[in-house]
Parts: C-alpha cells; structure tokens; sequence
C-alpha cells in the first residue's frame, strides 16, 4: 500500500473520529434545519441525540462510546477531562477491533493494532491519574502542599 495510500486512510479514520465526537447542535438556537425536523432518514436522531448518519460496520461502536461519554463525569473538570478520554480511547479501540473483523489487508490491519497498543496505554495513565485524584495521592497545586515539620 502506497504511502499517499496510508496517508489517505488515515486521514478518513481521523475525520470519523472527530465527526463522531462533535456535539450535537441545540435544537433551541437552531435555525430550525435539525437533524430531529430533517426528512432524511440517515440524519434522524441517534441515541446520543446526534444524527445517526448511514449504518456503518461502526455505527454500534460509535454509538457506545457516545453514550459512555456523555455519562463520564467526575467530581470536577480535570477529572471529568480524563473519564470521557477513557471513554474516547475505548471507542477508538472498538473500531480498530471492528476494522480487524473485517479488513484483511495486512498494512491496514497493522495501522489498527497500533492504534489499540496506543490507546490502552493512554488508558492506563488516564486511570492512573484518576486513581491518584480520587485517593488525594495526586500532587498539591502550587501554595497548597502540606505544611512541613
């Protein structure tokens, strides 16, 4: 497979991801061209309240990690950044399994075991992080430290 080939590809997976993590718009301050008024049936509402779009081999995937997204929240903003990138690195992870079901080319496949390899690690330092928050075992902000002896 050709470079501008690779390039290509991930240039499509890319784009997928971040359609797939853009918020939905407002039905409110709308100007009353929503995806719940659309009469295209691919552009009605999904669970998430995003528009569903065509049904794709990821479509469950996608939609899973929506719904885990927006249920990730933690005791403040910090917190609630790294339990929706869990959430996010997981449905990375959950295409790559569906690519790995159903490609057979070889250098694709590779590109998709490289990105779970990636995005277990980040996993596992955002649930390392969130371990140490939680505990209070996370380092103090500056002027905030422990008094010494």
């Amino acid at each position: 497979m050709s470079i501008r080939l690779k390039t290509g590809l991930a240039g499509v997976a890319l784009a997928a991801l971040l359609m797939a993590c853009t918020p939905a718009e407002d039905p409110e301050t709308n100007d009353g061209d929503t995806a719940a008024t659309s009469s295209d049936p691919a552009m009605a509402a999904g669970p998430s309240g995003m528009p569903a779009g065509p049904d794709t081999p990821y479509s469950a995937a996608e939609q899973q990690m929506h719904l885990a997204m927006s249920r990730a929240n933690g005791a403040d903003p910090s917190e609630t950044f790294a339990l929706k990138m869990i959430e996010h690195h997981r449905g990375g992870m959950a295409i790559s399994e569906v690519l790995m079901q159903q490609n057979p080319d070889p250098e694709l496949r590779q590109m998709a075991e490289k990105t779970m390899t990636m995005q277990r690690q980040e996993i596992a330092e955002l649930e390392q992080w969130v371990a140490e928050h939680r505990s209070g075992a996370a380092v103090p902000a500056p002027g905030t430290g422990q008094p010494t002896g």
